[in-house]
């Protein structure tokens, strides 16, 4: 087995056309060879790790050499199989960094495939290079982002909600004493910078928050949610039988918070004639009902408020967007986000009673 694996092999790296082939790559790097050396190596070696083929091919230790000072030691583990991977046929894989000689630093990714060989022979591999240099600079910028933003939101968290609680006690004892329309619309402003913060901390966490998932209830998850958002301006319809989900379950409790708030807020025209379901769910305000999609997996969520224009539909996604004096503008930016981040889909038509329905698609439910 094993000679006729080497044979094989021969014949494949000796043909020219094989070189022809993995030389059209100039980011690819694809060789072979076993612990004593490489036996073949293609030319794009040349443009990922600043040396030449032939340096490589007659000494391995080339690559040692070039690779950062940092990541030499589980490189040289890799290549003397020191976990005894290779020897039992496993693949291996890693990521680290090449110094090149006019000191340009790039990231590669190296993938070992062993080849089957006879008990007792030396195993022969198979290995791919690939330079990830620009990969690994978006991945290390996105991690300093996401810091940056982490720094922000504890400035929101912390440096900007004490002065805030400050200012409201300082407000609360004035008011206490005094009354003008002065102080009211101080007091409103406070409430809506509080409200814009913890709207900007919910952006801020909903990516780290969506790494973990649970079968979540999509009943008791609106019922739960409406409960925090009931003002006594609205009635929720559920239908039986939502079904579940795998998701964050305060993420999709968030979701169902903000589409109702956005409901309430937006869909109350003030002006719908009082009825017997009005006075008994005690408002003429909004109907919010949630079910399931027919045509396709996922949920709905849909008010008999006055809608929002068909030529606003795309528009209401984005950061801002409000309809309502009293609105932050980011409750249907982080209904999106949420969305995003569980790899699901939403858009806003029109309900059956011409108010808002809200839609999230690629949801797999179970019933």
């Amino acid at each position: 087995m094993g000679d006729m694996t080497r044979a094989f092999e021969q014949q494949l790296t000796e043909r020219a056309d094989f070189h022809e082939f993995i030389d059209q790559f100039d980011s690819v790097a694809v060789w072979s060879g076993d612990a004593s050396g490489f036996d073949s190596m293609s030319t794009a070696f040349e443009d990922i790790y600043g040396r030449p083929v032939e340096d490589v091919l007659e000494d391995m230790f080339v690559v040692i050499e070039a690779t950062h000072p940092d990541d030499r030691a589980p490189v040289m583990d890799m290549m003397a199989d020191r976990d005894g991977r290779i020897e039992t046929g496993d693949a291996k894989q890693m990521e680290h960094r090449v110094i090149k000689p006019d000191g340009d630093v790039r990231w590669v990714e190296t993938r070992v495939f062993p080849l089957p060989s006879a008990p007792g022979d030396t195993p022969q591999v198979v290995g791919v290079t690939i330079d990830i240099t620009e990969r690994k600079r978006t991945e290390l910028e996105l991690e300093r982002q996401n810091e940056r933003l982490e720094r922000f939101a504890n400035i929101l968290s912390h440096d900007l909600r004490n002065p805030l609680t400050t200012a409201k006690g300082y407000l609360d004892l004035a008011t206490d004493k005094y009354s003008h329309k002065y102080l009211d619309a101080v007091d409103q402003a406070l409430t809506r910078i509080e409200e814009i913060i913890t709207d900007v901390l919910t952006l801020s966490r909903i990516g780290k928050a969506a790494e973990t998932t649970e079968t979540v209830d999509l009943e008791a998850a609106a019922k739960e949610a409406w409960l925090i958002v009931d003002e006594q301006r609205g009635h929720l319809e559920t239908v039986n039988d939502l079904g579940a989900i795998e998701a964050d379950r305060s993420l999709v409790g968030q979701l169902f918070e903000n589409a109702f708030r956005n409901a309430i807020e937006h869909g109350s025209t003030g002006s719908r004639p009082v009825t017997d379901d009005s006075v008994e769910h005690g408002s003429q305000d909004v109907t919010v009902r949630v079910g399931p999609l027919e045509e396709a997996n996922g949920f709905y969520v849909a008010d008999d408020g006055v809608g929002i224009p068909e030529s606003e539909h795309e528009q209401v996604f984005e950061a801002g967007y409000s309809t309502s004096e009293k609105g932050t503008g980011y409750g249907l930016l982080i209904i999106r986000e949420i969305v995003d981040a569980h790899g699901w889909d939403v858009r806003i038509t029109d309900s059956e009673t011409d108010g808002v329905r809200l839609e999230v698609t690629d949801v797999t439910t179970n019933a």
